[in-house]
């Protein structure tokens, strides 16, 4: 629901002529039986009358809905009916499943898809959004809700990193490599933080606003991330302000995924975020803290991938310490300077086909970090550099 309707009628006399000067009026009636407007209609060519639209309220009975038809002349009527059924939008399954309204998010009219479900009305997540397919750069809008059962007490930064970190882990639609400013806002009813973030791209645009609900009891944090926008509007305030909760819904939703309780994902250490480097001299050591004692299965997955062209080629390293050097080799490989790594705690399940084990996640994946390397001034890279993202 949430949309409008508009409906085409025609009229004949008995003869089975079409008649152009009739005044049509139609009636719809809601599912319970209910008058929804008597709608007039404006006359066309052939007998053909076209009403004005009909706005279905978000939030009202799934069912059919009854439509009837009065068409006069001045010596003469006629009346038809039919119906159609009305189904739940999401928004409106979002609420009966967990509590909360969001409207669809669709600027620039993208037409959003549910992407992830995961876990119940007590604690989950739900991502929800879409693209529109274009050039280079896609114009996209998404926004995600996570919710867990309980006062987490955000009362300062601190409380809020750990927060986004160690509790919900999985942290937005596109990689993210840092979170922060963090500033204190009024959020409709709730007091809460507003949070910055950086994706992997620099156009894409993210924020995030969290806040304890104490009517539900559920401390609730909403991303949103845009990229290419409408112009003159605030994007993230039109996808994030529809959302309310409301306490009478008695929701007890099981969403198809459940929701993964993981460790905290390794906290990053070294090179820093966007550090650079030259040559082949100094090697680049990727250095994280440890999340715990491992267990003899136990190990550090990390990812390395690197942008080029409109491919993202990636290798994994497996350790069991804190730290790998990238090898040289990859310098030599096509890339376009940038080495993206992220470092997951994993549990082996097996061996792949290249050696390297296979495992399950023991923690959340960490931050989406980057290092910048670049053959030193005089020395020609080996290859055609061709970087069509901006990732700085």
């Amino acid at each position: 629901m949430g949309r409008s309707v508009k409906f085409i009628a025609r009229v004949a006399d008995a003869r089975g002529n079409w008649v152009s000067d009739a005044q049509v009026t139609i009636m719809v009636r809601d599912p319970g039986g209910k008058i929804m407007g008597a709608i007039p209609t404006i006359p066309g060519k052939e007998g053909v009358y076209r009403s004005d639209a009909l706005a279905l309220p978000h939030r009202m009975r799934e069912g059919t809905l009854r439509v009837a038809i009065e068409a006069k002349t001045g010596d003469a009527q006629g009346n038809g009916s039919g119906s159609f059924r009305l189904k739940n939008s999401t928004s409106e399954i979002l609420l009966g499943k967990y509590g909360f309204w969001l409207d669809a998010p669709s600027l620039r009219d993208i037409m959003p898809q549910l992407t992830a479900e995961k876990g119940d009305a007590r604690n989950g997540l739900i991502r929800w959004g879409g693209f529109i397919p274009a050039g280079h750069v896609l114009p996209a809008n998404w926004v995600e809700v996570h919710w867990r059962e309980g006062d987490y007490r955000l009362e300062n930064p601190e409380a809020v990193r750990r927060f986004m970190l160690e509790e919900l882990g999985d942290l937005g639609f596109t990689p993210v490599r840092n979170i922060g400013p963090f500033r204190p806002i009024q959020f409709k009813q709730w007091g809460g933080w507003w949070v910055g973030a950086r994706g992997q791209f620099s156009y894409d645009n993210m924020e995030w606003v969290l806040f304890y609900a104490p009517e539900v009891n559920k401390t609730y944090a909403i991303a949103t991330t845009v990229v290419l926008p409408p112009a003159g509007v605030d994007p993230h305030a039109m996808l994030r302000d529809s959302f309310a909760v409301f306490p009478d819904v008695q929701a007890t939703g099981v969403a198809p995924v459940p929701l993964p309780r993981l460790l905290p994902g390794p906290e990053l250490v070294s090179p820093p975020l966007a550090a650079r480097f030259q040559g082949v001299d100094q090697p680049i050591v990727l250095q994280w803290k440890p999340v715990k004692e491992l267990a003899s299965d136990e190990y550090y997955e990390v990812r390395v991938d690197y942008n080029y062209r409109e491919n993202n080629p990636s290798v994994k390293f497996s350790t069991r310490q804190t730290e790998i050097t990238l090898p040289e080799t990859l310098y030599r490989t096509p890339n376009c300077h940038v080495f993206n790594w992220q470092v997951t705690l994993k549990r082996q399940t097996g061996v792949g086909d290249s050696g390297q084990p296979k495992g399950e996640p023991v923690s959340y994946s960490s931050l989406y970090w980057y290092v910048w390397w670049s053959y030193p001034p005089g020395e020609k890279a080996p290859f055609i550099v061709s970087c069509p993202n901006a990732q700085f």
